[in-house]
């Protein structure tokens, strides 16, 4: 699963927004600069997400971005349906708000 989003931040994020935060959203913010995207690009997909997600969910998602592939991978997979599909659903709400050129979610 953690290609997936991975796959899905590299697809949706073309243009950025936002200020990076501590925590979680820093860790997200460097695994997808990592994996080479533009940090105003992954900083917006993470704001959105951000504030799309519940926060357990958003820590979730955010540690398993920044562990390795096998333990992100299992990390979102122990995530229960409803909220693996949440992740999907946040992460192509992100990636319209950041392709638009929008201003970060507000929560």
């Amino acid at each position: 699963m953690k290609h997936i989003i991975l796959a899905a931040v590299a697809a949706l994020a073309l243009t950025g927004c936002g200020a990076i935060g501590g925590g979680e959203k820093a860790a997200m913010v460097k695994a997808c600069t990592d994996s080479g995207e533009a940090e105003k690009d992954c900083t917006c997909i993470a704001d959105n997400l951000e504030t799309n997600l519940d926060a357990d969910t958003f820590k979730v998602v955010a540690t398993a971005m920044a562990a390795d592939d096998a333990a992100g991978e299992q990390m979102m997979e122990a995530l229960p349906a409803d909220k693996q599909g949440a992740v999907m659903g946040a992460l192509m709400s992100a990636g319209m708000t950041c392709m638009m050129g929008g201003a970060p979610a507000e929560g």
